[in-house]
């Protein structure tokens, strides 16, 4: 009915509008926001490069296969990101809170807003080690044999999966540094520190589990692939969001 369309334009819009206000206030810094991750891969990819060419030196070019095929096991695309990242959330959740609820920003709107953001960021990291991969490819691997993004973690240069598997990992990152920042906001430095605590123990736990179910669980991940980064950071990506979303809402300026 018509009268229903306009009920819902107008609530909605008010959310859009203030929303868009939180986004534009992370995207404020483009440079740390969007540039240092992509910085972050290509000196990632640069080190990767720097040990082929020193291995080469040492044993003659081209490297030997059996060092080629060890190479696809470089997880330096997975590893040099969240460190970054994390900090990128804790401060947005943190240094940017005050402002934008002093903007006449809600606390709802706010999280939404800084969320769209952290898409973004995870989008362009994620299609940067595309591009990377696309190039890794076309030079046969830069010209020396190294591997930093056709690897196995990333999918073995399957695009979907490295796409994928950088951002769930990108997004992840973020949110969880949302997380934290949240939480000290709302309950001070001793929450901050238990859920220090508790998310090792989580991550503790979860790696005994594997360790001790391996022999079942071992064919099942084969079987996925990197997929299964994707569904697993998906999963733990769900808990961040509503655990930084409920923070917030307790968050004081």
């Amino acid at each position: 009915p018509p009268r229903q369309s306009v009920r819902v334009r107008i609530e909605v819009t008010p959310v859009i509008t203030y929303s868009r206000r939180s986004f534009r206030l992370y995207l404020a810094n483009r440079q740390y926001v969007l540039a240092v991750p992509i910085y972050t891969l290509g000196l990632m990819l640069l080190l990767s490069i720097l040990i082929v060419i020193v291995v080469g030196i040492a044993t003659g070019f081209p490297v030997s296969k059996d060092f080629e095929e060890g190479f696809r096991a470089n997880s330096g695309a997975i590893l040099s990101l969240p460190g970054f990242l994390v900090s990128v959330g804790v401060l947005a959740a943190t240094r940017n809170f005050a402002m934008a609820l002093a903007f006449g920003s809600t606390r709802r709107h706010f999280w939404l807003g800084t969320t769209a953001g952290f898409v973004v960021t995870a989008a362009v990291t994620a299609a940067a080690a595309v591009l990377m991969l696309g190039l890794e490819r076309l030079t046969g691997h830069w010209f020396v044999g190294a591997y930093a993004f056709d690897v196995a973690v990333l999918g073995n240069g399957n695009i979907a999966q490295t796409f994928s598997v950088t951002f769930v990992l990108a997004l992840l990152s973020l949110t969880v540094g949302a997380l934290f920042g949240t939480v000290l906001r709302a309950f001070g430095t001793k929450a901050t520190a238990v859920l220090s605590i508790g998310v090792l123990l989580i991550l503790f736990a979860a790696v005994a589990l594997v360790v001790w179910t391996w022999r079942v669980v071992s064919p099942l991940l084969e079987s996925w692939g990197a997929w299964a980064t994707v569904i697993i950071g998906a999963a733990f990506l769900v808990l961040a969001s509503i655990g930084s979303y409920a923070a917030c809402r307790r968050a004081t300026v």
